[in-house]
């Protein structure tokens, strides 16, 4: 008898174990006087936006973004997307006036953590006049809990030319 209720309690508690391993915490946002509006922004690479870039969309009411008429398959949904196929939804995000931080869920073992700024800058190509939206910042590459790349990077808003 006493050997059964040890067994059971064994098998609960590596249950209990389980469940809460498997568990996610809560999404949580937070959005304070942001410096800059939200929206599409395609991880730059060099001076080129490459085929199928990087990109974070930020919606301050958590929502999808509307679909950009000279692009119909970029990303809407809120999230971090390594390319337009893989989204990494967030776990947290700040947007503190110029500050800006987000922390992604784990997708087969891999997340991605953030830590910048925006701003706005000119582009001459582009207009003379019109400031285009930008976040630069650190962002950290995790696998299994640990940092497998952390990298210098900047995002720029999605402007229709």
């Amino acid at each position: 008898m006493k050997r059964n209720t040890i067994s059971i309690a064994l098998a609960m508690i590596f249950f209990a174990s389980a469940l809460a391993a498997q568990r996610q915490s809560r999404f949580s946002s937070k959005y304070i006087r942001p410096a800059t509006y939200g929206g599409l922004f395609y991880l730059q690479h060099g001076n080129e936006v490459p085929i199928d870039p990087g990109a974070l969309v930020l919606s301050y009411d958590d929502k999808p973004i509307d679909h950009k008429p000279n692009d119909p398959d970029a990303p809407t949904i809120p999230g971090f997307y390594s390319s337009y196929t893989k989204r990494f939804d967030f776990e947290r995000v700040e947007v503190i006036g110029k500050r800006v931080y987000f922390k992604t869920r784990a997708v087969e073992g891999v997340r991605y953590e953030f830590s910048g700024l925006m701003g706005t800058y000119i582009e001459p190509n582009f207009s003379r006049s019109i400031r285009i939206p930008f976040i630069k910042g650190t962002l950290t590459k995790w696998q299994n809990q640990k940092i497998i790349s952390q990298d210098k990077i900047r995002f720029i808003h999605a402007v229709i030319a």
